[in-house]
């Protein structure tokens, strides 16, 4: 306040007290959202990549990349090249992704195409086409040149082999047929051209590393599309190997008892118009392994085996059973609930039926613990080695075998725990009273570990006994 000099009454300056608009919140919480946005675009957005292809077949920016049938990325841009002579795509991957982008890694274009053995690209025939990839194992890479269209074989894995077949004329043979074994695929044939001098058809063939061990120096190779037509007086008789080889044109092969050394990567077979009847008699000793196990490591044959009794006194009622056991020297192995009864009634009526014929259960295991027993029986001539057992002392991993005719069930190490003596498999594997009593082997050197015991509360890898290990 002021006092007049001459004494009037005081007078009061009003000074008004600033304020901050809220209406200046807007555009502060707009650029907060556009810097957000900003952020989340650039870590979201991967890696770009170009694939250079030969012809572009309807593909436009917005089309997905799929690995697996999942999207992993998106075209971004298809251009012609300078030259005319291909287009060049341009593809994000997501982060999530960013590793699938390696030297190796392969590209073509997923479009309708029909063929002699079926339609290929279906999904696409109403829906748009996409970028189909297959992931590389070397170091990163940004730049790829694609496939003019899916490769015959997806992947190759360490133990593959490849071979060629030699023929006078191509005759129906074609990339992508299979390479049959007793009618059953063990192969694929991934080219067919002329050879470099001109004077033969050449086939590339891959056969799977499960496989290899039949591919000998006296292995025979046939076509196995044609038809054998004969007429007699009876009439006439046509013989067809399958529809498939029919359509598709397929290569089979039949290997002798003593058929020579394992051959290599390159080895040269001539193609046989039909096969000597001799052949289709031939029955070789090979081993016969799996993709997931060392090559030759064998694969076990567990047996399927029933355990029936009688219960109750006055009414009586039949249970049963199931699960696999092992012929071994010393005896089957297999689950204690199926090679021993633990009630002495209940034992005067066990049967154990495997390999079909009977076996009773009046006289207890050789040897047994909480999951596993021995039996001192032998329901086979043909049994597992000693030297091929191993000890688990330690998480690895492992391959389930039940049947052996069916696909092995692969365990993981990070799938299993320690639970006293015995490895707890992870409940979220569909592990379920189909595979009580399966064979468990060792990845790393194809050893049989142990056995799966299934119970109600849990499944679990039992590890074998040392009577069996040393």
């Amino acid at each position: 306040m002021e006092r007049d000099p001459v004494g009037a009454l005081p007078s009061a300056e009003i000074v008004p007290k600033r304020r901050v608009s809220w209406i200046w919140l807007i555009p502060a919480l707009a650029a907060v959202m556009a810097i957000w946005i900003g952020y989340r675009s650039y870590v979201m957005r991967g890696v770009v990549i170009s694939v250079q292809l030969d012809r572009g077949h309807g593909l436009v920016p917005g089309d997905d990349v799929r690995f697996r049938g999942i999207s992993v990325g998106k075209v971004q841009d298809v251009q012609l090249q300078p030259d005319a002579e291909g287009v060049m795509i341009k593809a994000s991957l997501l982060p999530q992704a960013e590793h699938l982008a390696r030297s190796g890694a392969r590209f073509w274009i997923v479009r309708p195409e029909l063929g002699l053995t079926g339609v290929v690209g279906l999904d696409t025939i109403v829906g748009p086409r996409y970028l189909a990839m297959l992931p590389g194992k070397g170091r990163p890479q940004r730049h790829f040149v694609g496939l003019p269209e899916a490769p015959t074989v997806d992947s190759v894995e360490p133990g593959d082999l490849e071979i060629i077949i030699q023929a006078s004329q191509r005759g129906g043979v074609r990339a992508g047929a299979p390479v049959l074994y007793r009618q059953v695929p063990v192969g694929t044939i991934v080219s067919v051209g002329l050879a470099s001098d001109g004077g033969a058809v050449e086939a590339r063939l891959h056969i799977r590393k499960a496989y290899t061990e039949l591919i000998r120096k006296g292995t025979k190779f046939w076509r196995a599309g044609g038809i054998d037509a004969r007429v007699g007086i009876g009439g006439m008789s046509i013989q067809v190997d399958s529809l498939e080889t029919l359509v598709a044109g397929g290569v089979a092969l039949a290997t002798p008892p003593n058929a020579g050394d394992a051959v290599r990567t390159g080895y040269r077979f001539r193609l046989n118009d039909k096969p000597d009847p001799d052949w289709l008699a031939w029955q070789p000793l090979v081993v016969i392994g799996s993709s997931y196990l060392p090559p030759g490591a064998p694969m076990p044959t567990p047996l399927r085996a029933v355990l029936g009794w009688e219960t109750g006194r006055w009414i009586k009622s039949d249970q049963r059973r199931r699960g696999w056991v092992l012929q071994t020297r010393d005896g089957l192995l297999g689950p204690i609930d199926l090679l021993s009864m633990a009630d002495e009634q209940d034992r005067k009526s066990a049967v154990l039926e495997v390999a079909g014929g009977s076996i009773p259960l009046t006289e207890e295991p050789l040897w047994k613990d909480e999951h596993l027993a021995l039996l001192g029986a032998h329901a086979t001539t043909t049994y597992w080695p000693k030297a091929r057992c191993g000890v688990l002392t330690q998480p690895v991993d492992c391959l389930a075998v039940a049947d052996a005719t069916a696909t092995p069930l692969p365990l993981s190490a990070s799938r299993l725990s320690p639970d006293g003596n015995t490895w707890l498999i992870d409940p979220a594997l569909a592990v379920d009273d189909f595979w009580h009593g399966a064979c468990v082997l060792s990845r790393v050197d194809g050893k049989l570990v142990g056995m799966i015991f299934v119970s109600d509360e849990a499944a679990r890898i039992v590890p074998l006994p040392e009577r069996l290990t040393k």
